[in-house]
């Protein structure tokens, strides 16, 4: 069993997310939920559980509070539940940490746990957590500063302009790095979109997205093609050429 603590600041949030665990995901155990951040953060302290829903907005202390309260090693697995897709999310996605937008739906649930399941065999927690309080800081001045890619034996945190291209693999992405690696990792290129697009990225086809200042030249023809500074050619659907070239010029 997978032993989970519940922080939320609203009762029936907690107990909505209850009852989806019960019945749609037996394998999770609700140790101990709290509607008082600070209540919970005294029980994590001595009683740290495997896995953590957190609330990101709540009273007194929200959820990028309680983390900073419990310091930056955190041993356990992070769940950010919200009802609302704006403040700290991109820090969240940035962060490669996993999140479920109120009202929480069932296939969402369960696809969280399997990633909790799986990233068990990881050891990068503290890490991301890291990551994620720096970039919610950076957010509230700008934009997040480093995004993680997380794939099955590492995580590297890399600036978003070093990132030359994204190209989409199914449900997988494969990034492209400006010093001529690549790493896959298991997010979807729209992912990559919502978070790349304020960083000057452009999504000129349906399999790909590029970021705009490392683009060498565009040639020209029958939709054309974009040569990329690393040499790599990415292709331009005739829908999104006109909208790549207002960025271009």
């Amino acid at each position: 069993m997978i032993k989970a603590v519940i922080i939320d600041d609203e009762l029936p949030s907690i107990e909505t997310l209850q009852w989806k665990l019960q019945n749609y995901c037996p394998e999770v155990e609700v140790v101990a939920f709290f509607d008082n951040p600070v209540e919970g953060v005294k029980y994590l302290k001595q009683q740290p559980p495997e896995l953590l829903f957190l609330d990101i907005e709540m009273p007194m202390l929200n959820g990028f509070d309680v983390l900073e309260e419990l310091g930056r090693q955190v041993s356990f697995n992070v769940i950010f539940t919200t009802a609302y897709d704006n403040f700290g999310i991109r820090a969240v996605k940035f962060s490669a940490l996993d999140y479920l937008l109120k009202p929480v739906q069932n296939k969402e649930l369960k696809e969280a746990i399997a990633k909790h399941v799986e990233s068990q065999t990881l050891s990068h927690r503290p890490e991301k957590i890291n990551l994620l309080l720096e970039n919610v800081e950076a957010e509230k001045q700008g934009l997040p500063s480093k995004i993680a890619l997380a794939t099955k034996e590492s995580i590297e945190f890399v600036d978003p302009g070093e990132i030359i291209a994204c190209t989409s693999d199914s449900n997988y992405t494969m990034v492209f790095l400006a010093d001529g690696r690549k790493h896959l990792i298991s997010r979807t290129l729209k992912d990559f979109e919502e978070m790349l697009i304020p960083h000057n990225f452009y999504r000129p086809h349906n399999s790909h997205l590029v970021n705009l200042d490392k683009i060498r030249k565009f040639i020209r023809g029958d939709g054309g093609y974009l040569v990329m500074k690393n040499e790599m050619k990415v292709p331009v659907s005739k829908s999104r050429r006109e909208g790549l070239l207002s960025k271009l010029t």
